[in-house]
């Protein structure tokens, strides 16, 4: 019983801390008012997470980690690169819309993350999350089935735009859902991608 209770104990941290921070920010959030939200006392929050930047460092590796896996479980369904690609959109834009307040959260609270466990630690969390995406479209830019650019181009390729229309959307400033754009985002990316893209002539 004793697991059972820590864990809910900490999940009930977490989402009181994430209401707390996406209502009033994480700089104006004090442990007194996650505290009162989560009925948690506050030696059992620090005991828990020790900081409010702890916090937030594992919220943000519990989004990232989540993401990850839904990714993941899209790109072992897929067989053609172009598939792969819409894979990837997919499953960013399927995450945020089950997951908006979380997904607000990691649009805008990285750098209290990275505050408490540092950008290395955060990078290293990423790079295991989202080695499936390397793993699968490792083969097709070989073959040539996808257009082989400098990897850093990759990601902003595959989702930058779906991922600057969640950041308006989940702020109010748009009012189309991000559902409904699903294969809009999809196809830019292909287009983007695809063997035959070919940038503009200068």
């Amino acid at each position: 019983m004793a697991p059972t209770m820590t864990k809910t104990r900490k999940q009930a941290i977490l989402a009181a801390a994430l209401h707390c921070f996406n209502a009033n920010g994480v700089e104006a959030t004090t442990i007194e008012a996650i505290r009162e939200r989560s009925g948690a006392s506050v030696g059992s929050i620090y005991h828990h997470f020790g900081s409010k930047e702890r916090i937030a460092s594992a919220l943000f590796v519990e989004g990232v980690t989540s993401h990850a896996q839904l990714l993941t479980s899209y790109l072992a369904r897929v067989e053609t690169a172009e598939q792969g690609v819409r894979a990837v959109v997919h499953a960013y834009v399927d995450w945020v819309s089950a997951n908006r307040e979380l997904a607000r959260f990691l649009l805008h609270g990285r750098s209290y993350a990275v505050a408490a466990e540092g950008e290395t630690r955060l990078t290293a969390v990423n790079d295991e999350n989202f080695s499936a995406i390397r793993a699968r479209f490792k083969p097709w830019i070989a073959r040539g089935d996808i257009r082989k650019l400098p990897v850093e181009c990759y990601v902003p390729l595959l989702r930058g735009a779906a991922q600057d229309y969640a950041r308006a959307f989940l702020g109010g400033h748009v009012r189309t859902d991000i559902s409904a754009l699903r294969e809009v985002f999809a196809d830019a990316a292909w287009r983007a991608l695809a063997p035959w893209a070919r940038s503009p002539r200068r």
